[in-house]
């Protein structure tokens, strides 16, 4: 077993309460042993993300356990991710873009936009997050407001992609589909629903959703 197979096998037991103590403290310890955050983060955190899912998909884990894993890996975004990516993004000065980010309307989920919120910082991307539950008028105002280049959208529900279209929609009618681009994304999301309701991208996970978005940027700004 690798040393990265060790970390994950760790803190996969942490994130479903099969190890006793800390995981925010475990994970400090990690980064304070020599791990870089960024590596961390693809190649230890998203990895175990990706693993607790299948647990779930297969019924070796429930509901119950998903919400406590996630609920545990929002904290340790919060508390020592989030804060390291913010404190290296301060040193530099340049952006690549203006990105507005939320979870649409009737979606209370925020752990994959969180996710690609990190990635879009570390990727020197200036990030606006709206948070979840956010209602169509309100992106389609503060994307304006804001001058934004990109705006992207999250969904775990099915009953919310529909807003999803809403969005592409107001956008469209207003007469603002060349000032920004919009990009999808989401566990039901597919890159033929993206094309379907006329949105400029989809991104399957965290990393897909950053080439996207390096992607239209080029072409927004061209």
């Amino acid at each position: 077993m690798s040393e990265n197979e060790k970390i994950i096998s760790e803190f996969t037991e942490y994130l479903l309460g099969e190890r006793s103590g800390d995981p925010v403290v475990w994970v400090r310890s990690v980064l304070n042993a020599g791990l870089p955050p960024l590596d961390f983060f693809n190649n230890i955190f998203n990895p175990t993300m990706t693993i607790i899912g299948a647990k779930f998909s297969r019924l070796d884990i429930f509901l119950p356990e998903l919400m406590d894993a996630a609920e545990t890996a929002k904290r340790i975004i919060e508390q020592v991710i989030d804060p390291m990516f913010i404190e290296q993004k301060s040193s530099s000065k340049t952006s690549r873009g203006k990105i507005l980010i939320c979870t649409v309307q009737g979606d209370l989920h925020d752990i994959g936009k969180n996710m690609v919120s990190i990635m879009l910082q570390v990727n020197g991307f200036e990030v606006i997050d709206l948070g979840t539950n956010v209602n169509t008028r309100t992106i389609l105002d503060r994307a304006i407001e804001e001058k934004v280049d990109i705006v992207g959208l999250s969904s775990l529900m099915t009953t919310s992609m529909s807003y999803m279209k809403e969005v592409v929609d107001l956008r469209d009618g207003f007469g603002h589909k060349d000032k920004f681009a919009i990009i999808i994304g989401g566990a039901p999301i597919t890159a033929e629903f993206a094309t379907m309701i006329g949105a400029d991208g989809f991104g399957k996970d965290a990393f897909e959703a950053v080439e996207r978005c390096m992607a239209l940027i080029s072409r927004v700004k061209s």
